[in-house]
């Protein structure tokens, strides 16, 4: 049984220090990315694969106008600089799901990972997408709760049960 850790949506426009702290203000950003690169430091110790997941939209006029984050070619559709680079196991999404994404479900199944383990932002947005799609597609889950930063804390709770009713583990 093979393992991964997805570090979902660490880029600079999220979790960055220029991010826009009004819509994307998490608690302490500081200690969630040291936890981020605890995990990552981890993963790599024990020669299990560090995948990088990026959220990365089209620059276009509805894009710029409504949700200018994590633009393709923009510095804020990169990983944060401060985040632990340990592999080149990088996939775009455009979607909250990051298995909507062909070539990491394809990547998956060719390493034969059966288990993942996600961190990164947002709790109650892509990273809880991404734990129900890696469920339907067979994957044990695992969310590192001191790795996930929300911007809702109390619907992240109500979200986790839910999640937790599928089959999803917390720690």
């Amino acid at each position: 049984m093979k393992k991964a850790l997805l570090v979902i949506d660490a880029q600079e426009d999220f979790i960055g220090e220029q991010r826009n702290k009004n819509k994307f203000n998490y608690e302490d950003v500081d200690e969630l990315i040291k936890n981020i690169n605890d995990k990552i430091t981890i993963y790599k110790k024990n020669k299990d694969e560090v995948i990088y997941i990026a959220n990365v939209l089209a620059n276009n006029f509805f894009y710029n106008k409504f949700f200018p984050y994590g633009i393709t070619g923009s510095k804020g559709a990169k990983i944060d600089k401060r985040i632990k680079i340990v592999s080149e196991n990088y996939f775009e999404k455009q979607v909250g799901n990051a298995f909507k994404n062909n070539n990491l479900v394809k990547f998956i199944k060719e390493n034969q990972i059966s288990e993942v383990e996600l961190i990164g932002v947002d709790g109650i947005g892509c990273v809880f997408k991404t734990a129900k799609g890696a469920m339907d597609i067979g994957l044990k889950v695992t969310i590192l709760s001191d790795s996930v930063g929300t911007v809702n804390p109390e619907k992240f709770i109500k979200l986790s049960t839910k999640l937790k009713i599928l089959g999803v583990y917390y720690m």
